[in-house]
């Protein structure tokens, strides 16, 4: 397989170092690779999934502990490698991984010591669907930079009753940047002000540059979610409300 394939599903989990242990979920009938997985702070739940995997040819659960020690194993590696699993036992050890001339062994974990994602069993209504272009990334992206102290997006009503993104929002006189919105399907009103983890999101776009366009759907619940697709991965991400905002 190629290493640049691996290597784009490891940074649609990992949030470039956010989330660092997983499970990697083969199913060989259907040729994918998941992995589920939440952050730390419990407040971002992710389900990413490769498309035509073929690189490991049965059903497997895989734990993964140091996704960043095997980011460096694979920067070692050739354009082309493939993977094999070690086992004893039939438990999984170890993943080999070889190009022409190399070959590394990483050392898998014990699924216990991997954090468990929660099911999400329903969906609230979601009330807001915002369109994530180019423009919106770009423009998202640029605010965090400019802010980066900020850890907060808020979605809130303007004084004309326009829904509006503001990041580094406060009841108080505040530093801030305010994001003008696409919204779609007249799906364009909260009932409170509702915040969520900037930094995240700022990964997430980043992470996701390879997909065209997306919709970030928000539910006055407290719950925003974006599914990213394209012809090789599907990636979606859920974001819980952050209460402590001023």
């Amino acid at each position: 397989m190629k290493k640049q394939t691996l290597e784009t599903f490891i940074k649609k989990y990992s949030l470039n170092g956010v989330i660092d242990s997983v499970k990697w979920t083969v199913a060989k009938d259907k040729k994918i690779l998941n992995t589920k997985s939440i952050t730390e702070e419990k407040n971002v739940l992710l389900d990413v999934t490769q498309k035509n995997f073929e690189a490991i040819e049965e059903d497997s659960e895989i734990g993964v502990y140091d996704t960043g020690k095997l980011v460096k194993m694979l920067s070692v590696m050739e354009n082309d490698v493939t993977l094999n699993l070690n086992k004893k036992d039939d438990k999984i050890t170890s993943m080999s991984i070889n190009d022409t001339n190399t070959e590394a062994q990483f050392i898998t974990a014990d699924l216990n010591v991997i954090p468990t994602a929660p099911n999400l069993k329903k969906l609230p209504e979601f009330n807001v669907e915002i369109e994530v272009n180019s423009d919106f990334v770009s423009r998202f992206c640029k605010a965090k930079s400019a802010l980066p102290e900020v850890d907060t997006f808020t979605l809130l009503m303007n004084k004309k009753k326009k829904l509006e993104m503001v990041m580094g929002y406060s009841k108080l006189n505040s530093n801030r940047i305010t994001l003008s919105l696409n919204c779609l399907n007249d799906k364009n009103v909260v009932e409170k002000n509702l915040s969520f983890n900037a930094k995240y999101f700022k990964e997430i776009l980043s992470v996701n540059s390879d997909c065209e366009s997306a919709v970030l759907k928000v539910s006055n619940s407290g719950l925003a979610t974006i599914t990213f697709t394209n012809d090789q991965f599907e990636s979606t991400y859920y974001m819980v409300e952050i209460k402590s905002v001023d």
